[in-house]
């Protein structure tokens, strides 16, 4: 359960009259719902309701109940214990009457209303005096409740607090006066999923959403006796906190469960290169012996001028080795046993939708309809965002100038570990994160790479391919 599915939980049992018990000394909905029409008579006559069409509160019907409710309570309509206010069918405002601040009064919108129930202040915009005092029935104090009825948070519900200066609000929001019940509880009641439901009931338009007063003023609220109320507000204050801490442990979890498929994927590949993923076996022979036969190899295409000499890179010393390896394996540089070399350029206007893939960066960005790869070669990323990524190109395929062609001495080298490796090794992390992202030979070829004997090579890739797709199986699992 999500942390917003218990808080949900929680405001229904609360609103259905299962949070807390009933007290039949607290007395009745009915005899609340008396006195409330008795102080609504009181205040019939107040300016900011001289001229206010009358909206239409309907009798509810049986059938309209929304769900069964403890004896002491009562299905009421939202006009029936609050009045409703703002700017559709009041004056409104145009964009000559908002001012700097100083010259007029805060202009509430729904960016100024939390999720929390609290609200801030920052970026507001202000409303001119004239403006502000000519609609005293939007005048906002502390103890106002909000309510947002047009835009996509609509429903949005919050109880005005600290206000640092006059307030009004803008025509996206309804404010709630003269409230005859405990405002938490009606505010709760807001949040709740059978309030959002109905709100969502009310909805018209779909580019932009909105519903009208009169429809917030015919919602159905299931209403407690006062003392109740105030009740379940304080059991539900009560269990905020603990829901709070549930969601911090259920987000620590979740980030948890996020990173521990790429986490457990890295571990495995990093025992792969430490030589820890399959035991060793000494019939399969020495990578110092595999060395020597790749530069045997190496040496006579060489002379066949079937590939340049390289330069001669450094030997390696102690002090750059990052991990002990087992003692069959050894520790070369990534130039002794690969060569690079870039693709052809090709620009957009050469591409067609179908054919021959062509690899940049970042795998296939396109096709053509010519190749100039005629097997299936190692690509590395060489310059932008996607520097360094490596991929396998069909047998037929078009490497760009933004990748390099990697040869290497297939008849000792498996090809799967070695693009395994490579990507382990993140080429592209040594960039300079300011400048053009860029790899070449100078610096990949001084790259250490651990080397095990080919048959061990070939049993850590079966390995491998034996447990990364239970670590994809537990990222698909997690989303």
């Amino acid at each position: 359960m999500t942390p917003q599915q218990l808080k949900n939980s929680i405001l229904q049992r609360a609103i259905e009259g299962k949070l807390v018990e009933q007290r039949p000394e607290e007395g009745t909905a009915k005899e609340l719902l008396k006195a409330i029409k008795a102080e609504k008579a009181k205040i019939a006559d107040m300016k900011i309701f001289k001229g206010r069409k009358k909206t239409l509160i309907r009798d509810i019907t049986s059938e309209e109940n929304l769900f069964k409710i403890p004896d002491g309570w009562e299905w009421v309509r939202l006009g029936e214990i609050a009045d409703v206010f703002g700017r559709i069918g009041f004056r409104g405002y145009n964009k000559s009457d908002l001012v700097d601040k100083g010259n007029g009064a805060i202009t509430l919108s729904p960016s100024n209303m939390l999720q929390n129930g609290k609200m801030h202040y920052d970026s507001c915009t202000y409303l001119s005096w004239e403006k502000y005092e000519e609609s005293p029935e939007i005048q906002i104090i502390d103890g106002d409740i909000l309510v947002v009825k047009t835009g996509s948070s609509f429903g949005k519900s919050t109880i005005v607090n600290d206000l640092p200066e006059k307030a009004t609000i803008n025509p996206q929001i309804a404010v709630l006066k003269y409230v005859f019940c405990d405002k938490k509880y009606l505010l709760l009641f807001l949040l709740s999923p059978i309030a959002q439901q109905q709100f969502k009931s009310f909805v018209i338009g779909t580019s932009i959403p909105t519903f009208s007063q009169e429809k917030l003023l015919n919602m159905l609220i299931p209403l407690p006796p006062l003392a109740e109320q105030k009740r379940i507000v304080a059991k539900i204050e009560e269990l905020l906190p603990l829901v709070e801490e549930y969601n911090k442990a259920y987000t620590k979890l979740a980030t948890l469960n996020a990173k521990f498929p790429e986490d457990m994927k890295k571990s495995i590949l990093q025992y792969a290169i430490e030589g820890k993923l399959v035991e060793q076996r000494p019939e399969e022979g020495t990578a110092k012996e595999l060395l020597k036969a790749i530069k045997a190899e190496k040496a006579k295409l060489i002379k066949e001028k079937k590939i340049k000499k390289s330069a001669p890179l450094p030997p390696i010393s102690q002090e750059e080795i990052p991990f002990h390896v087992p003692e069959s394996w050894e520790w070369v540089r990534l130039g002794n046993l690969i060569q690079i070399t870039s693709g052809d350029g090709l620009t957009s206007k050469q591409m067609i939708d179908e054919g021959i893939p062509v690899y940049g960066g970042n795998g296939i960005t396109g096709y053509h309809n010519d190749a100039n790869v005629f097997q299936e070669k190692i690509v590395i990323g060489r310059v932008g965002f996607y520097c360094g990524s490596v991929h396998i190109t069909e047998n037929k395929a078009w490497v760009t100038d933004n990748a390099f062609i990697t040869t290497y001495p297939e008849k000792y080298i498996d090809r799967a570990y070695l693009v395994y490796i490579l990507r382990h090794m993140n080429l592209g992390k040594s960039n300079n994160a300011t400048a053009q992202p860029v790899v070449s030979g100078k610096k990949i070829y001084p790259l250490l790479f651990p080397l095990p004997p080919l048959a061990e090579q070939k049993r850590i890739v079966a390995k491998l391919e034996e447990l990364l797709p239970l670590c994809e199986q537990l990222a698909n699992d997690g989303r």
